[in-house]
């Protein structure tokens, strides 16, 4: 009897303390969306680099990605993956202020998906 309840309680409490913190798996998710964003292979400039050998570019993304990651353990209904074409995320990703980032995710969460999207969104 004993020891069946020691069991019990060794196992209970390796349960309570293998738990996942939020902080700890931001750097997880934001390192898959770096990965996912680089499977895309987004290039830039009429010579097609690749957006990754771009490093202000790809910092840019970096800081996007833990933007998302952020926010999405704040509200899980935003998606810790860029969203939202080159051309609308480039000033932004270009700047490096994660304000404007964290202002263009909710703008771009809060928009109707759809082929005629014209972008007048960005003109704030």
């Amino acid at each position: 009897m004993k020891f069946s309840v020691l069991i019990t309680f060794c196992f209970l409490c390796g349960f309570a303390g293998a738990g996942v913190h939020g902080e700890d798996f931001l750097p997880d998710l934001s390192t898959d969306c770096y990965q996912e964003w680089q499977s895309r292979g987004w290039v830039i400039g009429e010579d097609n680099t690749p957006a990754h050998e771009v490093p202000r570019f790809a910092q840019g993304i970096k800081k996007m990605c833990e933007t998302r990651a952020d926010m999405h353990s704040e509200n899980a209904d935003i998606s810790p993956y860029i969203q939202g074409r080159l051309a609308e995320l480039a000033p932004y990703l270009f700047a490096g202020d994660k304000a404007a980032m964290r202002s263009v995710i909710i703008k771009l969460q809060q928009r109707r998906p759809g082929p005629d999207f014209s972008g007048a969104f960005m003109r704030d």
